[in-house]
């Protein structure tokens, strides 16, 4: 694995760094607009070619805020401009109406604490988004909470990712030594259900 990345490391340092920061913008937005894309697991990667001196600190911090914003608010948009008549016909293969539901009880009742939580809430960030512009909460306020939000979730990312880094070795250690001890473990437990059904079968 970390050869693996060091070579990928080096290949995009070959890249024009307007093309990588472009990259995860795009990478940002689409999390929100399509919840499968792994977002956060670039933001991460993001973080540890930082680490490595491939990227900029700022230029990737700031790339990865402004696309997940632009992506929450796309997601705001389409609920406020098309509403839940729409989820509930030809939108409902998009989001059920269920999580809808869900998300719009949950804005009634926490607000914009909601929305300032949402990137910490992993699966309904985009619900929460179309919640918000359904219910036509002021625009402004959904796009700064929606901001603080990102900027601290990016932020503890863009920490475990530096991390990871700028300490790659260590990284490996810990890594090493947690699968001696998870491997020991498993083996106690292995001979522990051994004896157990030896016991069994031996038994009057």
């Amino acid at each position: 694995m970390e050869e693996y990345l060091i070579r990928l490391s080096a290949e995009l340092g070959q890249w024009p760094p307007a093309l990588i920061y472009g990259a995860l913008v795009l990478s940002a937005f689409l999390e929100n607009v399509i919840p499968p894309v792994p977002g956060d697991t670039v933001v991460v990667f993001s973080a540890y070619l930082v680490g490595r001196g491939v990227l900029g600190l700022w230029p990737v911090y700031l790339a990865t805020c402004a696309g997940g914003l632009a992506g929450f608010l796309a997601m705001y948009y389409l609920g406020y401009s098309h509403g839940r008549t729409f989820f509930a016909t030809r939108g409902r293969r998009l989001f059920s109406a269920e999580n809808i539901a869900r998300a719009e009880a949950w804005l009634s009742r926490y607000g914009v604490a909601l929305v300032a939580a949402n990137r910490f809430l992993s699966g309904v960030r985009s619900v929460i988004a179309l919640a918000a512009g359904m219910g036509r909460m002021e625009w402004k306020r959904v796009a700064f909470w929606g901001l603080v939000s990102i900027a601290l979730w990016n932020g503890l990312m863009f920490y475990a990712g530096l991390l990871v880094g700028q300490h790659w070795q260590r990284v490996l250690e810990y890594l090493e030594e947690y699968n001696r001890v998870l491997s020991g473990v498993l083996v106690l437990v292995g001979l522990a259900l051994a004896w157990r059904w030896w016991r069994r079968r031996s038994g009057p």
